[in-house]
């Protein structure tokens, strides 16, 4: 799977997917989850690259969490995803990652790369721009290969 960048801006952008082939209903719920769990723990702010106690820590010296580290921490809370979009083999979802940091899309593109191998065959994962492809803005009849997902 290939990731790119183009003029992302993350408070209002698109990602886009391109998949192999057109997905199936089961394919778009597959990659909706992934979406679903992923806004939901950045709703909660778990991506905070400020406060990663335990995976810096030298883990031959035992773990330890300390609540205190959190305290004055900007919060890093997602705002908003939209609807997953398809038309064709091509995808979208806008979304606003409000203070959450570069952590998020670094588990994100993770996530996508197992369900890529594993699940929906994504060539392409394209954070930014307006437009991929051949996305027609208002296209949304079935009969042209439109299928979206409520997140």
């Amino acid at each position: 799977m290939k990731v790119s960048f183009r003029e992302f801006d993350s408070t209002n952008a698109y990602v886009w997917f391109e998949l192999y082939s057109p997905p199936s209903e089961k394919d778009v719920e597959i990659i909706g989850n992934v979406i679903r769990s992923w806004y939901l723990l950045g709703r909660l702010g778990a991506f905070n690259a400020s406060n990663l106690q335990i995976s810096r820590s030298p883990t031959d010296l035992g773990l330890s969490y300390d609540e205190k580290n959190v305290e004055g921490l900007l919060q890093a809370y997602f705002h908003n995803v939209d609807i997953l979009e398809f038309q064709d083999n091509l995808g979208r979802i806008r979304l606003d990652l409000g203070t959450a940091d570069a952590l998020a899309l670094d588990v994100f593109i993770n996530a996508l790369i197992v369900v890529s191998s594993e699940n929906v065959g994504i060539k392409e994962l394209t954070f930014g721009g307006k437009r991929l492809g051949d996305w027609e803005e208002g296209m949304v009849s079935k009969e042209d290969g439109y299928i979206s997902y409520k997140i």
